[in-house]
């Protein structure tokens, strides 16, 4: 090996940025944080800290790079260009690769840049033009200058150009960008939101700052209003008459947009066998591809569910009306009939038109307490034998379809979730929702159609849309690996088979929180998109999945059910409109996987902004904690019966300097040996808290005297909170809040 060569040791012990790099550009390869240390000479803590610090820099200016080994090495030369930014989750990129200073540059989706591409990641040099969106976010009017926090696409300072004529501290507004200078963006109030409770703006905030179509334009309206009123099944004769099969809706007790109903009964004449039917609304009857509704739903691409409120794909007269499928009403829908065997595996499927006529709109809760033997289904007494004949059935193929899924190994971890109490527009309680019997019996219902859709499709050589979930990446896999090492539990090296991982976090034990471990496992998963080439279905464990059963608010399922229509329309020697080609399809994924990835984040921005607006009255108050997260800048953690996760920051650990070690996820202090772990309990205080970011800062808790509910006492409001929240530490703060509704796949 060549030998090192040191840089000439200098009394000072400092060091510039040329001679760091001349340094490694001398060596044989890259260099370790310890070997930079013996290279440079720094021996004092003084002097370390300042190569930390220089190296950081060095790093955010694309100067030097560290690879996941965590050594130091210098990039390859790129040639400058010019690109626009573009968002992805929460990540910028730009000319395809990824900015690793989109913050330092304050950058926000549709700025244009001059960049360079070093091995694979680019570095901005300068802001050609800002983007003419204006910037949402939340005034402030402390102190003697006005600012705003942008929230959503954009969450950093945006200073003003001149005091706002309208608004007061806390309002949501819009701000026009037209500078920028030191401390990020500079803009123009031009608006102000207006809201009557806190759901109220967060909800707004969320369609404002993620840009969510919510008007319904005028072209819509006229194409709404040429829609019959209701469903006359004489005037479908073509289509199989299905009124008199006891199908029924099950849902959550607030939906409204009812789009699947099931029926299940044994086969005759064969041991072990079921039909299993599930019914979907056919939108596609009312919506045609480039129409007024359908071209507003592709910009919409999902239904955006909030606490309280929607913002539907289609309009309400189909999403709730028409296409909904209501109770002892005649509707149309687009069949999935199926037969299962004895192994829970669907060996025969049908798909076709009917008229169906759903005999009760049933909740999870209901039928769960049928199940369970406790109450009656709440079915008219004409319909209640053959209804609760069907249920019954719906378990037992429950009970199949769950064993198939087990053999293929199939994901499903121990997640915790929790459900929003609201009493005038504010959160009042937060618990914990329980996954029952009943919503697996409908997921598995409707992973059986989604599947046999896909399966049909490639039969009849008819592309669509696959909801594709790849394999998690290798270097993610790894480090999830060695935390289930350090929890006692083995995971072979290179096998990423869903059912590996499952087995695996089957076998954590007793003492462990095994929610911590499947969301740490949830976190290696790459995210499911959108593709018309098939990629399999990792989570589910399964070749070829799509979207079929929820058309009234996801547009894929639209796609695939046009799909199948058509196939129909061919067999049936009846000509239909043309379908999306390959190229189409690619570009409508890419559209969808989009627009479903912003209607989740507003959903949790909503969601964070009302657990920590719940928490406010609590800052300076105490709780028992666990730690749900560890990286390199602190900890997360969940504060014990609020299922609401805060930041804990390095650096209020203590005077110790912290090294993250990701293999056993844990904070480690350099001198005092003192570690911080995934699962360690801890005692600590809201110091902060701010609602519109969803971020709840939190420090260590001295060991006082707690008051009767297990707090300290003397809680922080009015000026005192303003106060420590002007005068907290600078620097990067993060937060976040756990718990997130679960909803049909």
């Amino acid at each position: 090996m060549p030998k090192r060569r040191k840089a000439p040791r200098k009394h000072s012990n400092r060091f510039t940025a040329t001679e760091i790099t001349t340094l490694l550009r001398e060596q044989a390869g890259p260099v370790s944080w310890r070997v930079l240390i013996d290279l440079t000479g720094a021996d004092e803590p003084r002097a370390i800290t300042q190569l930390r610090q220089m190296l950081k820099g060095l790093e955010r200016s694309g100067e030097l790079l560290r690879d996941h080994q965590g050594t130091y090495h210098l990039p390859d030369a790129g040639t400058a260009q010019e690109a626009l930014v573009e968002r992805n989750g929460k990540q910028f990129t730009a000319a395809g690769a990824v900015i690793e200073d989109a913050q330092r540059f304050s950058l926000r989706e549709g700025d244009a840049v001059e960049l360079r591409v070093v091995n694979g990641q680019a570095h901005v040099l300068r802001v050609i033009s800002h983007a003419d969106t204006p910037v949402t976010g939340v005034l402030r009017k402390r102190g003697r200058y006005p600012f705003v926090e942008g929230i959503g696409s954009y969450r950093g300072h945006v200073s003003l150009l001149e005091p706002p004529a309208q608004g007061e501290d806390g309002d949501t507004v819009h701000v026009r960008i037209v500078d920028r200078d030191r401390r990020g963006l500079v803009g123009i109030v031009e608006d102000v939101l207006e809201h009557t409770s806190v759901l109220e703006q967060a909800i707004a905030t969320a369609v404002a700052s993620a840009q969510i179509p919510h008007e319904w334009p005028e072209a819509v309206t006229a194409a709404v209003n040429k829609l019959p009123s209701s469903v006359n099944p004489k005037r479908h004769p073509q289509r199989e008459d299905l009124t008199a099969l006891p199908l029924v809706t099950i849902d959550g007790d607030s939906a409204q947009d009812f789009d699947d109903a099931v029926y299940a009964e044994p086969l005759p004449g064969k041991r072990g066998g079921f039909r299993l039917v599930v019914a979907i609304a056919d939108v596609g009857h009312y919506v045609k591809r480039g129409g007024a509704l359908d071209l507003e739903a592709v910009q919409r691409g999902t239904s955006v569910y909030f606490p309280t409120t929607v913002i539907p794909m289609l309009p309400e007269h189909i999403s709730n009306g028409l296409c909904s499928l209501r109770p002892l009403t005649p509707r149309l829908s687009l069949v999935c009939d199926m037969q299962l065997d004895a192994h829970g595996q669907v060996d025969r499927y049908r798909f076709y038109e009917a008229v169906i006529f759903s005999h009760a709109r049933l909740t999870y809760s209901q039928v769960q307490a049928f199940l369970e033997g406790t109450d009656e289904l709440p079915v008219e007494a004409a319909y209640a034998t053959q209804v609760g004949k069907s249920v019954q059935v719906l378990r037992q193929v429950y009970a199949l379809l769950r064993q198939a899924r087990e053999q293929r190994g199939a994901l499903d971890f121990a997640t915790r979730e929790a459900q929003l109490e609201l009493q005038a527009g504010r959160v009042i309680g937060v618990q914990p929702v329980e996954r029952l019997l009943a919503h697996q019996l409908i997921e598995e219902a409707m992973i059986a159609a989604n599947v046999s859709a896909a399966r049909y499709l490639e039969e009849h050589h008819t592309p669509a849309l696959y909801r594709v979930h790849e394999p998690p990446d290798p270097d993610k896999m790894e480090e999830l690996r060695h935390a289930l090492a350090y929890a006692g539990v083995r995971l072979a090296p290179g096998d990423v088979a869903p059912k590996a991982l499952q087995a695996a976090l089957g076998r954590l034990p007793q003492h462990a929180d095994q929610w911590l471990y499947a969301q740490l496992a949830l976190r290696t998963l790459q995210q499911a998109v959108y593709s018309p080439r098939n990629q399999g279905h990792y989570g589910l464990a399964l070749e070829r999945y799509m979207h079929f059963t929820s058309p009234i608010r996801r547009y894929p399922d639209l796609v695939v059910h046009r799909a199948i229509k058509a196939v129909l329309a061919k067999q049936a020697g009846i000509s239909a409109k043309r379908i999306p080609s390959l190229d189409e399809l690619h570009v409508l994924g890419e559209q969808c996987s989009s627009h479903e990835r912003r209607a989740e984040n507003a959903g949790w921005s909503v969601d964070a902004w009302l657990k920590c607006d719940y928490l406010l009255s609590e800052i300076g108050a105490r709780f028992d904690g666990v730690v749900a997260g560890v990286t390199e800048f602190g900890l997360f953690v969940e504060l014990q019966g609020y299922y609401v996760q805060g930041l804990l920051h390095i650096s209020n650990l203590g005077e110790d300097y912290y090294i993250f070690e990701p293999r056993t996820l844990a904070l480690v202090g350099e001198r005092s040996g003192r570690r911080f772990a995934l699962g360690d309990r801890l005692d600590v205080m809201i110091r902060d808290i701010d609602p519109p970011q969803g971020k709840i800062d939190l420090v260590l808790a001295q060991p006082t005297k707690r008051n009767k509910r297990g707090k300290q006492g003397g809680k922080q409001k009015g000026e005192q909170r303003d106060k420590q929240r002007d005068q907290r530490r600078k620097g990067e703060r993060q937060g976040g809040t756990g718990g997130q509704t679960r909803r049909k796949r």
